[in-house]
């Protein structure tokens, strides 16, 4: 049975609330990028799709941080008594952190799915449609690389 979390509880939604404001922060950088160095005009583009890809990023990231929850709890019960290995060096403890592991992995596959299709997009369409292109683009293939990552590697089935 996988595990659902009620993200609206007391105790879930400060993570969700960290998720959502991480996704929030990424974005801001690529509107900067597509306003300054893109020159993207357009002022309801640069504020509307960015919006709907912070909330494209943040349901894939909470759809990761499940299924990384998912195979924690099917080690415990695996093996109850296994002794807990013992991280030294901080960056890899940093790294292995549940809510940390969710956004590195969403921000690298926006970040190259986007570049790859701005900068193929951008020589068919001007700066404007290659932006949103992109955006879409690499929104989609975050939500893709999440649902695979929760079927194939947390072997989750839902229905």
């Amino acid at each position: 049975m996988p595990i659902r979390i009620r993200w609206l509880s007391k105790d879930r939604l400060g993570i969700a609330l960290m998720f959502l404001g991480a996704c929030g922060l990424f974005q801001v950088l690529f509107i900067f990028i597509a306003q300054y160095l893109a020159k993207v005009g357009n002022y309801l583009v640069l504020i509307v799709i960015p919006m709907g890809v912070t909330l494209a990023l943040f349901f894939s990231a909470i759809i990761i941080y499940e299924s990384f929850i998912q195979i924690k709890r099917r080690e415990k019960l695996r093996s109850p008594y296994k002794k807990a290995d013992t991280i030294e060096k901080k960056l890899i403890k940093f790294l292995s952190f549940p809510i940390v592991r969710p956004i590195l992995i969403i921000i690298g596959v926006f970040t190259a799915f986007y570049l790859i299709s701005f900068f193929v997009s951008l020589a068919f369409f001007p700066n404007l449609i290659a932006f949103v292109l992109a955006e879409n683009i690499a929104a989609v293939s975050a939500l893709l690389i999440a649902n695979y990552i929760e079927t194939r590697y947390a072997k989750i089935r839902k229905y």
